[in-house]
């Protein structure tokens, strides 16, 4: 499937993965993405928001179509890779109440409604196109009073048609559907039970509280994802949101995160805590678990322990009930 892997902005900066070589990579296309969402539409306060975005396509075999299908300046319609939808609309995107950029919908003028007002049985019709390699294919989704028809059309370069699939799907199922058709181009030949989609965890109060307090304290993004159980990419894109760090990726025109020391190396880490990074003794376990049980604070069992303050708290977590201050729970 070809797939947009990365893009240019109107600064000239590339995105997502443009020196990267995938398995089955094909040759790269260019074309351009007009990203103009309006004040209320997903998207409206992204960095790339009323640019005009140079993009790159090609078929990629290792990668799984992203949930977004995008239509480009020329008119073909191309999915884009997980990176490029949470660049575009945040690592919240899964959340959003958007498949396609921009929205493709139609509806038909019903008639005038008797008095007293019916029902409208006029069909919501969605369609969403694509092309390449010479052929084209619609997929038509008609929501009427008897539940939602599919419809996917496919013609070659003459206008002929070659391929045709219909019927009918429950509820909103067809994100199951598109799942099960992408897991087969990405497994070719191969039986397989497509995971459960992924569900981002929101931000808490205490866990943004957290991640800046960390952050002052020289903590870089790896460490905080540990404490948090979160991946050190989300930790980044926090800290820029709150104006602490540099936007991640390769685009060095942004301004600079505020400076700060860090050890850089496990010499100097352990000038500070004699016993950073080494690894815990079931005897270590034991004595933290008593000492944290005989009320010694957090202070003094990193000055017993020789570690820093993540080191400590991870730990009790593990030893005993949790004990303050620790890092805030994860959200549900």
């Amino acid at each position: 499937m070809a797939l947009i892997y990365a893009f240019e902005d109107e600064d000239g900066s590339w995105h997502g993965n443009p020196g990267r070589t995938y398995r089955g990579m094909g040759r790269a296309t260019y074309a351009t993405l007009t990203f103009c969402p309006g004040p209320a539409e997903p998207g409206a306060d992204s960095s790339f928001a009323g640019q005009t975005l140079r993009v790159a396509v090609a078929s990629i075999d290792e990668q799984v179509a992203g949930e977004i299908a995008y239509r480009l300046d020329n008119g073909t319609v191309h999915y884009a890779t997980d990176e490029v939808d949470e660049l575009l609309f945040g690592i919240d995107v899964h959340r959003l109440p958007i498949s396609s950029w921009p929205p493709v919908v139609h509806h038909p003028v019903p008639a005038a409604p008797a008095t007293p007002a019916e029902p409208d049985p006029t069909p919501l019709v969605l369609s969403w196109e694509v092309s390449d390699a010479g052929r084209h294919y619609t997929l038509t989704l008609t929501r009427g009073m008897v539940g939602p028809t599919v419809e996917v059309t496919g013609a070659d370069t003459e206008g002929q048609l070659i391929a045709q699939l219909a019927g009918h799907l429950p509820g909103d199922d067809l994100s199951l559907v598109a799942r099960v058709f992408l897991a087969a181009v990405a497994n070719p030949g191969v039986s397989t039970r497509v995971p459960a989609a992924r569900r981002p965890r929101s931000w808490s109060e205490q866990e943004t509280a957290y991640v800046a307090s960390r952050h002052r304290d020289g903590a870089d993004a790896e460490a905080i994802a540990v404490e948090l159980g979160r991946t050190a990419n989300s930790i980044r894109y926090k800290l820029h949101a709150l104006g602490l760090a540099p936007f991640p990726g390769p685009n060095t025109s942004r301004p600079p995160a505020p400076p700060r020391t860090p050890a850089y190396t496990m010499e100097d880490l352990r000038q500070v805590h004699s016993n950073s990074h080494r690894p815990w003794e079931p005897e270590d376990d034991e004595r933290l678990a008593r000492r944290a049980a005989e009320g010694a604070s957090i202070s003094e069992l990193m000055e017993e322990f020789g570690r820093n303050h993540g080191a400590i708290t991870s730990r009790l977590a593990r030893v005993q009930p949790p004990v303050a201050p620790s890092p805030p729970p994860a959200a549900p």
